[in-house]
């Protein structure tokens, strides 16, 4: 089975790109102090409640994520009618993405590493066929994103690739960057959402809520 999926690179303008990343990105330094108000939270696991069984052993030769290794650095940005005060940042991401309403936004930093390891396959959120998810790459690394059917989507700096949400998918670790940082998205297009997922952010309310 082939998966449809679409990738968007030079998503931004460079001057947007170049405002983002100075909001987001991690600066180097050897003294310890406070250099951004976008702040992250430590997740012991990468993915929770899924095993992807046998289906995607012959995929990839990547190897799987050890448990010392299996943890990240995330910020919820909006879920369901939560927002965060730094989605202001991404407001040049929201309009282009232009959906009828969001029902999370996450960012998500991984460390480098010594080999090249993965995540579990997962969907985000269990596989809702009305949904799509968008992934957008903060840098440029060797940890790519891969798709239930094999397809390697490279992570380069200001490239959005967006798939069907019941797409299974993996992360790649990178071992040439300190860091990779991705932007997960997930949103309705064309449809109202269904009342069992909750109450979703539309486009109008974000944008509102995010300038004032």
């Amino acid at each position: 089975m082939t998966i449809e999926y679409k990738i968007s690179d030079n998503f931004l303008s460079d001057s947007e790109f170049t405002e983002l990343t100075n909001c987001i990105l991690p600066i180097t330094t050897n003294m310890p102090k406070v250099v951004s108000n976008f702040g992250w939270n430590y997740i012991c696991s990468q993915v929770t409640g899924d095993d992807e069984g046998n289906r995607f052993k012959t995929l990839t030769k990547i190897p799987l994520l050890n448990p010392v290794n299996n943890w990240y650095l995330s910020h919820s940005l909006q879920y369901q009618s939560y927002y965060s005060e730094a989605l202001q940042y991404f407001a040049p991401l929201l309009g282009k993405l232009n959906p009828l309403a969001f029902y999370r936004i996450q960012a998500n930093l991984t460390v480098q590493q010594d080999t090249r390891m993965r995540s579990l396959f997962h969907r985000d959120h269990g596989g809702k066929t009305d949904m799509l998810t968008s992934i957008y790459y903060m840098n440029t690394t060797n940890g790519p994103t891969l798709l239930e059917d094999g397809t390697e989507i490279e992570c380069r700096a200001n490239r959005l690739v967006t798939f069907p949400e019941e797409t299974f998918h993996s992360g790649v670790m990178c071992t040439d960057s300190p860091y990779r940082i991705v932007v997960n998205f997930n949103y309705f297009k064309d449809m109202n959402a269904p009342e069992r997922l909750g109450k979703p952010l539309l486009m109008h309310e974000m944008v509102r809520e995010s300038l004032s």
